[in-house]
């Protein structure tokens, strides 16, 4: 894996936040309603693709930090630097708030802010602790004085929920989604687990042999894809599940009519990931089997509108 190390030290691990949900808007926005909206940077490039699902990101947008962390063994370190964060829309419905940093050892001492802006996605370490004691407390951390890069993502989400582009009225009820990742570079091969801690918060820790080739920007993208199609699981099946079951509160007359319409065709895993990356897809393809899940929902949908279908019929015999 290579990324943007410096004399001060090569890359310990690639961490980073991703928060993903509904764009406030009853409608998917249109496409150039999206460039406009992802418009945060004057003079930058708003990134976008028309297959094989509509997809626009803004330009990164730089966040600097001067923090306390702490190793999985209990060591204090500071960290120096600049996050990068940017901002994703999927098909005009879908919005995804995502920031990264690579982390680095740095010196004893700290420099001048030009120094780690000349750097930026890179978080220098004064301090002991390795790779993995870093990628390990920053999964679990809850101390919102430790590095934060979720918070950041929120932040820059809160600005376009603002914006008068949207009507900020949403078609259906779903949570946001909350993808905490960590890449550590190292060992004999690849490594992977994809843990869900409660409604909303998720971690997911990766490991690469020392003799990978991932940049930073393949494996943010590589986590943005794992949290949109967690996103979609965990929007869709509630739905599902409320139309399906008959049992407890009943979806929405349009909650089954927005999935079908607008996000059961984003199911596309591993469009965005690099070559070399999509191990990580066969990982979680095998446990805990997204595209089966997504599967069964999508064939629940089907008999549920077959069975109305057939009632229907009957009723008018």
């Amino acid at each position: 894996m290579t990324g943007p190390a410096g004399e001060r030290g090569e890359p310990l691990v690639v961490v980073g936040e991703i928060r993903t949900g509904l764009l406030m808007n009853v409608r998917p926005l249109p496409p150039p309603a999206v460039t406009t909206l992802l418009d945060l940077v004057p003079g930058e490039r708003v990134r976008a693709r028309e297959r094989p699902v509509r997809r626009a990101v803004s330009a990164d947008v730089l966040h600097g930090v001067d923090c306390p962390m702490t190793t999985g063994s209990g060591a204090r370190v500071r960290g120096v630097g600049t996050l990068v964060t940017r901002v994703g829309v999927v098909d005009g419905r879908v919005v995804q708030g995502s920031t990264r940093a690579v982390l680095t050892t740095g010196g004893d001492r700290r420099l001048p802010w030009g120094h780690y802006l000349g750097r930026p996605g890179v978080v220098e370490l004064s301090g002991r602790g390795t790779a993995a004691e870093v990628a390990t407390r920053f999964l679990t951390a809850r101390d919102p004085a430790d590095l934060d890069p979720g918070a950041v993502s929120e932040a820059l989400l809160g600005r376009l929920r603002s914006a008068p582009l949207l009507d900020r009225r949403a078609p259906l009820r779903a949570r946001r989604t909350r993808l905490r990742w960590a890449s550590v570079l190292g060992g004999d091969g690849f490594r992977g687990a994809f843990t869900l801690l409660d409604q909303e918060v998720r971690t997911l820790r990766l490991g690469f042999a020392a003799t990978a080739t991932a940049t930073p920007e393949q494996l943010t993208a590589l986590c943005e894809d794992v949290a949109l199609h967690d996103w979609l699981l965990s929007t869709v099946t509630p739905v599902v599940d409320r139309a399906c079951s008959g049992h407890g509160p009943a979806a929405a007359p349009g909650d089954l009519r927005t999935v079908v319409d607008q996000l059961l065709h984003l199911w596309l895993p591993a469009v965005d990931v690099a070559p070399g990356l999509d191990e990580v897809w066969t990982h979680l393809e095998a446990r805990p089997g997204f595209t089966r899940q997504w599967q069964t929902c999508v064939q629940r949908i089907r008999d549920h509108l077959a069975l109305r279908t057939l009632d229907l019929h009957a009723g008018s015999a």
